[in-house]
């Protein structure tokens, strides 16, 4: 499930960052994020870094390496939901 809904269009850096939190809702290794990110490994780290910075996502390292988001990255994906209403 994804935020943004259109094929072939450019997504802006919130929709993306959206996007990332959506398939973060359940512990994610960077394989399976990388799948469903449509974009490539390098942007898929810049952005996953960014969203480790603003404490929107956390990153445990054992037994593996998975990504999750945080109770903050929820916060942030509803107003982000909540934007995009107010934009239709």
């Amino acid at each position: 499930m994804s935020m943004s809904q259109t094929i072939g269009v450019r997504r802006d850096q919130i929709t993306i960052m959206g996007d990332l939190l959506v398939n973060t809702l359940e512990p994610k290794r960077l394989t399976h994020l990388l799948y469903g990110s449509n974009m490539s490994y390098s942007q898929l780290v810049k952005y996953l870094n960014t969203l480790i910075d603003l404490g929107l996502v956390f990153e445990e390292k054992k037994p593996f390496r998975t990504f999750m988001i945080t109770e903050k990255g929820k916060s942030f994906m509803s107003i982000i939901k909540k934007i995009k209403l107010i934009k239709e």
